[in-house]
């Protein structure tokens, strides 16, 4: 089965291969930019200049430096109930054996929207979306259970998101 794909996945994890080995001190004009493209990521040049106080040039050279150094990227969110994609776990597997392999295997198949590797009692976090429970269920018990190596697997269901914050905090906490 073909991996999950989305919008620029095969990098979102690493740093941009130009990034600077010290994370990129930010300044207060770089912050008000990050949030004005949070909250709308089609805001044009000139509008975030006229935010920010700069030329529409400078807004571009500004985001283009922030692009560059990987520190921001402009991309589409699809929401996944939209597109038909009504049934929504994270799964934690547990893992005996060799983590990065049963992490490449589950990576592949269809419906799953990211794989995390950690500490703890589970080793993998794994988001994955079906059109329907049944979906769901095939996917975590005929595919990613079937792989040598995953112990146990703890479902969570989403039933509805609470609350989405996809501003990321900056500087201060905000």
């Amino acid at each position: 089965m073909a991996k999950a794909r989305i919008p620029g996945d095969d990098d979102s994890a690493r740093p941009h291969p130009e990034a600077p080995e010290q994370p990129w001190v930010l300044d207060e004009i770089d912050e008000q930019l990050i949030l004005l493209l949070e909250r709308d990521g089609r805001m044009s040049y000139a509008d975030l200049g006229t935010e920010v106080g700069l030329t529409p040039g400078g807004a571009r050279a500004r985001v283009k430096r922030l692009q560059e150094r990987g520190v921001v990227r402009v991309i589409g969110v699809t929401s996944p109930r939209a597109v038909g994609l009504q049934s929504i776990a994270s799964l934690q597997i547990e893992v005996s054996g060799d983590i990065d392999a049963v992490a490449d295997r589950i990576a592949a198949f269809d419906g799953v929207r990211y794989v995390v590797l950690g500490s703890g009692r589970f080793s993998i976090l794994v988001e994955a979306y079906a059109t329907s429970p049944s979906g769901l269920f095939s996917l975590i018990n005929r595919q990613i259970r079937e792989i040598p190596g995953v112990a146990s697997i703890e479902t969570f269901l989403y039933d509805s998101v609470h609350t989405h914050r996809p501003i990321f905090p900056l500087g201060t906490g905000r």
